[in-house]
């Protein structure tokens, strides 16, 4: 390709031993209806033939930059992309995944029509290639990315709760991210949970595509996959994140505003942990919960959700984390609950549990 004008949009896209799908994905990025783009294609210490894959692209499209690190977590990767950027704009891409043609130029001409974007985000479809279609992680992931929102909203913190926090379905400015700071924790994984939630943290408006651009790929065998099924070595991700946000927030002076959030994503989050964790990795856990409870340091949310933590009550806390039982009153931190088999009832505070049987209450 030649003659292509200063690039509007930088692509970043980490790559590691994805040979089956990477032409796939570079194809839909080089066809692209928008041209004054840049593809950076970091290639991650790949072993496959994805090094073969990417020097052919190249020399077919002038617009491909290669960037070639030592093999490290995709986080790495996606810093790396970001340092080398001079788009005004950035977007993501997995290198197993691919895009509509027409994405990014719909997403550009949202910034540029309207300056008070911080943020463009569209739809993403769920393509299954070997799961069973009746599986509850394929239902789950569907859900999850189906579109909630639509035009131009100011970003409070129920929207930027509800909005997925995928980076790849989402258009950044290069800016913000510049200017405050924003990057991928390395070493942590679901990572695009603290690059999303610090990015908004500096964000006034977004503009929600209602359209299905993106086309997410769900195999059987897959890091994600592996996580949701509890078969995965990885620990604590949501709570490691979460430490990772609230330190951004404090250096920022931003924390004061975000506590009532970061509260909600706590309990989310923990949740989240427990379920996708193998038993005997419970303990890591609840400390890390413990370590990102410290750093909110609000008394009275300690009174509420820690104690029985700061007692090492591991088993009770758990047991309210997987809701083993009917909940008859509140939700997973605390509240009544009737076991399934027996008349008793119990009262559940964050691990501490009162035993009664139901005429004790009457």
């Amino acid at each position: 390709m030649t003659g292509i004008n200063t690039a509007k949009v930088s692509v970043v896209i980490p790559i590691w031993n994805t040979e089956k799908y990477l032409e796939k994905c570079l194809d839909s990025v080089c066809n692209q209806t928008l041209k004054n783009i840049e593809i950076i294609c970091v290639n991650n210490g790949s072993t496959d033939s994805c090094t073969e894959i990417l020097e052919k692209f190249s020399k077919k499209d002038r617009r491909i930059k290669i960037l070639t690190i030592e093999h490290g977590c995709i986080s790495k990767a996606r810093n790396a992309g970001i340092s080398i950027a001079s788009a005004p704009y950035i977007t993501f891409v997995d290198s197993d995944d691919w895009v509509i043609s027409e994405c990014y130029e719909y997403a550009l001409k949202e910034f540029e029509k309207d300056d008070d974007i911080d943020l463009v985000c569209w739809g993403a479809n769920v393509e299954n290639l070997n799961l069973d279609k009746n599986s509850q992680y394929l239902i789950s992931q569907i859900n999850y990315h189906k579109i909630k929102f639509k035009g131009k909203i100011a970003l409070n913190d129920n929207i930027i709760y509800e909005t997925n926090v995928c980076v790849w379905n989402k258009m950044f400015k290069k800016d913000i991210i510049m200017e405050k700071g924003i990057s991928f924790p390395e070493n942590v994984e679901l990572e695009d949970n603290s690059f999303f939630y610090t990015y908004t943290a500096n964000c006034k408006y977004a503009y929600y595509i209602d359209k299905y651009f993106y086309n997410y790929v769900q195999r059987k065998g897959s890091g994600f996959e592996k996580l949701n099924a509890g078969e995965s070595d990885i620990v604590a991700p949501n709570m490691k994140n979460l430490i990772f946000i609230i330190k951004y927030l404090k250096s920022k002076n931003l924390f004061d505003n975000k506590q009532k959030f970061i509260k909600r994503l706590f309990i989310r989050g923990i949740k989240g942990d427990i379920i996708r964790t193998k038993e005997q990795n419970y303990r890591t856990v609840l400390d890390k919960a413990l370590e990102a409870i410290n750093l909110i340091n609000d008394e009275n949310f300690m009174k509420q959700y820690i104690n029985s933590l700061k007692i090492k009550n591991y088993t009770a806390a758990v047991d309210i984390l997987k809701g083993k039982y009917v909940k008859l009153f509140g939700n997973n931190i605390f509240g009544i609950y009737k076991q399934e088999i027996t008349s008793r009832y119990q009262l559940k505070f964050f691990g501490i549990k009162i035993k009664f049987r139901l005429a004790e209450v009457n």
